[in-house]
């Protein structure tokens, strides 16, 4: 028996009504009940699961439980629980770019005494520990902390409460990756790895992370004495597995020792992903290109760029803004690679209705820096919104809007599938301004490539015979109003 099977038996059992009586009530087919109780067949039409749990009265509660069983025994626990991580790590990530009530750039040195070497016993003992060495690092020029610790670790909790209120530090990050996962079923480890590290990414300070694959079984074995370290110029920090045990040093030889065992681990690294500061956000090289193969968009507002053309862009920007060359210089550039108005490109792209409709009262391009550019005026976003209709009536362009009551996205955060293992993160940074991300970890591209075709075919979003007429009803609002 399946896992909804199990689920819709228990709930019928509940109701004291017979199979046959659920039958006629529900309008499903007998022998399909029995089926499926018994776990020979899954509905392919999710309406089945209305249906019966209208008649079996379910309360809200118990019809997502039944939804949920449902889409497991459909896809696979494995697949179902990954995309699930993918769709919390989309939602929380929105959470983590948030200007800082306190942005820390003095410390006082804390006047940590201590010899040679120290041996720390307790995890409370460590973690307060570690707070003191991280401030001691912090009343240094140029702050920087190196670090192999897990996502899970205590410390990595710690380092994470400076790198959110303190923009001077910098930090280098190693990490591993599970190396025994099969990463089109199941990969919930390293995702879970990519979420930790947007959250460093998004704080306030300037975070480097590197990855290396290895069995995480291995790695957190009994006999991985003191796998955790952690640096600063004038400490180095070692931790034990379960973290109850650590080890200071400070004398120059045992830092340098240290150090260059850090260098030696991350010269065998890859970058997690890449990350273009703003000074490269307008950098054509710090795009992939799109394929001449379907590509998959997901922001507040709609992705604009498949539209637009120079004529647009040379009336709107401000020439005699500081990046007004270099805007139009890299809009000309892209366009040529993005357009979907010719070409054999295509496109599909999620998108929010009140992104839309921000987009279509203002003008304002949320992927344009601010003061660089005029509002687009009423005639450009109508035809904006009419050349959208062009490239859905012939095929380049499929959107289907967002339900924000179900999915909820940041419109600070956009995501860019050029291929199976490509993936662009683009967000506005309250400190940093535009930064783009490429994933280069491909268990986690293939994951959110696979989340993006799996979304259309889910309830987070309007089908697309609904996004359509949507878009219709928004574009003859605006040549009406």
């Amino acid at each position: 028996m399946s896992v909804f099977s199990e689920k819709l038996q228990e709930y019928i059992q509940k109701s004291n009504m017979k199979i046959a009586a659920l039958s006629k009530l529900s309008g499903v087919e007998r022998s399909f009940i029995q089926k499926m109780l018994t776990g020979e067949r899954i509905p392919g039409d999710p309406a089945v699961l209305q249906q019966l749990s209208e008649v079996l009265m379910l309360t809200p509660s118990q019809h997502r439980i039944l939804s949920e069983a449902y889409a497991i025994s459909k896809m696979g626990e494995p697949t179902y629980y990954r995309r699930v991580l993918v769709k919390r790590l989309i939602e929380e990530s929105g959470s983590f770019i948030q200007q800082p009530p306190v942005l820390r750039s003095h410390f006082s040195p804390p006047g940590f005494q201590r010899p040679d070497v120290l041996p720390l016993t307790g995890k409370a003992a460590v973690a307060d520990t570690l707070r003191l060495l991280i401030e001691e690092e912090l009343g240094t020029e140029a702050p920087c902390i190196k670090a192999v610790l897990q996502p899970e670790c205590t410390a990595t909790d710690v380092l994470l409460q400076y790198a959110r209120t303190c923009p001077l530090l910098s930090i280098e990050h190693i990490v591993c990756f599970d190396s025994e996962l099969q990463y089109q079923k199941e990969n919930k480890y390293n995702l879970h790895c990519l979420q930790r590290a947007l959250s460093f990414l998004f704080s306030s300070c300037h975070y480097s992370p590197y990855f290396y694959y290895e069995s995480i079984s291995a790695k957190s074995g009994k006999t991985a004495l003191f796998p955790w370290i952690l640096l600063g110029k004038g400490w180095a920090l070692t931790i034990s597995q379960d973290e109850e045990r650590a080890l200071i040093v400070s004398t120059p030889d045992a830092i340098s020792l240290y150090t260059g065992l850090f260098e030696e681990i991350r010269t065998e690294c890859l970058p997690v992903l890449e990350h273009n500061a703003r000074q490269h956000y307008w950098n054509l090289e710090s795009w992939a290109p799109l394929r001449q193969e379907m590509t998959y968009s997901l922001q507040f507002e709609p992705c604009l760029g498949f539209f637009f053309t120079m004529d647009m862009a040379k009336k709107q920007i401000y020439r005699d803004h500081a990046q007004g060359e270099v805007l139009l210089s890299f809009l000309e550039q892209r366009q040529k690679q993005i357009t979907l108005l010719e070409g054999t490109r295509k496109n599909t792209s999620f998108f929010a209705p009140e992104g839309l409709d921000r987009f279509l009262e203002t003008g304002l391009v949320a992927e344009l820096p601010e003061g660089s550019y005029a509002p687009l005026p009423k005639a450009y976003r109508a035809e904006l919104l009419r050349r959208m209709m062009v490239c859905i009536q012939n095929g380049s362009y499929t959107p289907y809007l967002i339900k924000t009551a179900k999915f909820r996205l940041s419109d600070k955060l956009g995501f860019l599938s050029t291929g199976s293992q490509q993936v662009t993160c683009t967000c506005l940074h309250p400190l940093h301004g535009f930064t783009t991300l490429q994933l280069h970890e491909k268990s986690v591209a293939y994951s959110f490539c696979d989340f993006f075709e799996y979304l259309r075919e889910t309830g987070l979003v309007y089908s697309k015979e609904e996004s359509e007429s949507l878009l219709r009803s928004r574009l003859k609002q605006v040549f009406n109003g």
